[in-house]
C-alpha cells in the first residue's frame, strides 16, 4: 500500500470516527511522494501558472500526419492539462487563448522560449510555466482480442438461474466471447515545470499504451482520432501526479457542548459553543470566532470545546500559529480522554502542515 492510499484510508477512518457531527473542511495540499521535495523547490509556495504545448518537432509532426493527428496535438494538449491542473486544484491556471498570435509565436520558439522564459512569464503575469512536449512519434498497434459480450453474458446467466431453479428453460450454449478490435495507441509526453524566477524545473515524461477497444463483436480497429484524445488526458493525469500538489479536504470536527465545565455558566458556555458552529456552517467564519471567544470568556479561560474549536477556526482560516496556540491549550485542559483518535488524527495532519508551510516560507 502506498503513501497516498494510506493517507486516504485516514481520511476515510477520520470521516466514519467524526459521524454526522459538525465539522468543517480544511483544505490543504498534498505532495507526490517521490517528486514531492523537489516539486516543492522549484515551486517556492507560488502557484500561479500558464500552461505552454511546445511545437512539434518535424519529425514527429510527420509522424502525426500519418494518422491526421498534427493538428489535434496543440489545442488537445494544452486543454487536457489546463482542465486537470484545475482538478488537482493547487494551480492558479492563467489563461493565455485570448493571445493566439503570441502564444503561437512562442510555441514556434523552441529555443528562444528558455531565453525569454523570465520575461515570458513577466509579460504574462505567472510564477511558473508549464511546458507540454511530444518527445516521439506515437506508437500504434491493432489487435483483434475475444472479448465477453456483457449483454450475452447477463442473457446466460439469467438462463442458468433460472434452469437451477427448476425452470424448463432452453440454455443458449453459443459463446459470449467476440473477435474486437481493439486499439493500443502510446503517446510519448513530457510535462516539465519551470519556475520563472529561479529557472529550477521539474520533469516528467509519460510513455504507457492507452488501450481503446471497439463495440464487442466489431473487429475493426476503433478511431485513432479519439484514441488520441483520450490518450492525451490520460497522460496529463500522469503528469500531474508527479508535477502538481492535490488538494484535498479533511473534515475537522467541532464541538457542540462542554460537560466538564467548572467555571462560569454550563448552559450558556453551551448555548455560545452552537451558536459558533451555525454561524460557521452559515459561511461566517467571524461570527464563529466571536461566539467561541465568548464560551471561552464566560468559562474562565477553561473550555477545551472552546479552545478547539478556535483552533479549528484559526486554521481554516489560515492562521496556523493562532491555531497551534489554541490546539495546544485545548490538549492541555483535556488531555487523553479529550483528545480522541479522530482529534489525534486531526492534530497529527496539522503539524505536518505547519511544518511544510514553515519550510516552503524559510
Amino acid at each position: 500500500m502506498n503513501l497516498l492510499q494510506k493517507r486516504f484510508l485516514i481520511f476515510w477512518f477520520l470521516s466514519l470516527l467524526i459521524g454526522c457531527g459538525a465539522t468543517v473542511p480544511i483544505k490543504f495540499p498534498k505532495f507526490p511522494d517521490d517528486t514531492g521535495k523537489k516539486l516543492r523547490q522549484v515551486l517556492e509556495g507560488k502557484k500561479k501558472v500558464a500552461v505552454i504545448a511546445k511545437e512539434l518537432p518535424p519529425a514527429v509532426k510527420r509522424g502525426l500526419d500519418q494518422y491526421g493527428l498534427a493538428s489535434e496535438w496543440s489545442e488537445t494538449i494544452r486543454a487536457a492539462m489546463k482542465t486537470t491542473l484545475e482538478e488537482y486544484g493547487y494551480y492558479a491556471v492563467v489563461d493565455i487563448d485570448s493571445r493566439n498570435d503570441r502564444y503561437n509565436e512562442l510555441a514556434r520558439s523552441q529555443t528562444g522560449i528558455t531565453r525569454i522564459q523570465k520575461s515570458l512569464g513577466q509579460e504574462l503575469n505567472v510564477d511558473h510555466l508549464f511546458y507540454v512536449n511530444m518527445t516521439a512519434v506515437p506508437r500504434v498497434e491493432c489487435k483483434v482480442e475475444l472479448l465477453k459480450d456483457a449483454t450475452a453474458a447477463a442473457a446466460a446467466a439469467l438462463q442458468l438461474a433460472m434452469a437451477a431453479s427448476g425452470a424448463d428453460v432452453k440454455t443458449d450454449n453459443t459463446t459470449i466471447s467476440k473477435p474486437t478490435g481493439v486499439l493500443y495507441l502510446t503517446v510519448f509526453v513530457e510535462g516539465t515545470l519551470v519556475n520563472i524566477e529561479t529557472g529550477r524545473s521539474i520533469s516528467y515524461s509519460v510513455q504507457e499504451p492507452y488501450r481503446l477497444e471497439n463495440q464487442v463483436g466489431n473487429p475493426q480497429c476503433p478511431s485513432e482520432l479519439m484514441a488520441f484524445s483520450e490518450a492525451l488526458k490520460a497522460a496529463t493525469k500522469k503528469i500531474a501526479d508527479k508535477l502538481s500538489p492535490r488538494v484535498v479536504a479533511v473534515p475537522l470536527p467541532l464541538e457542540d457542548e462542554d460537560d466538564t465545565i467548572k467555571v462560569g455558566d454550563e448552559k450558556t458556555i453551551n448555548q455560545l459553543l452552537q451558536d459558533g458552529i451555525k454561524w460557521i456552517e452559515a459561511g461566517d467564519v467571524e461570527q464563529a470566532i466571536q461566539s467561541w471567544e465568548a464560551a471561552l470568556e464566560e468559562s474562565g479561560g477553561t473550555s477545551k470545546s472552546a479552545l478547539w474549536n478556535l483552533a479549528a477556526a484559526k486554521w481554516y482560516q489560515g492562521d496556523l500559529d493562532q491555531a497551534q496556540k489554541y490546539f495546544d491549550q485545548a490538549i492541555k485542559l483535556g488531555g487523553s480522554d479529550f483528545m480522541d483518535t479522530s482529534k489525534r488524527k486531526i492534530y497529527a495532519i496539522f503539524k505536518q502542515e505547519k511544518k511544510r508551510i514553515e519550510e516552503e516560507e524559510e
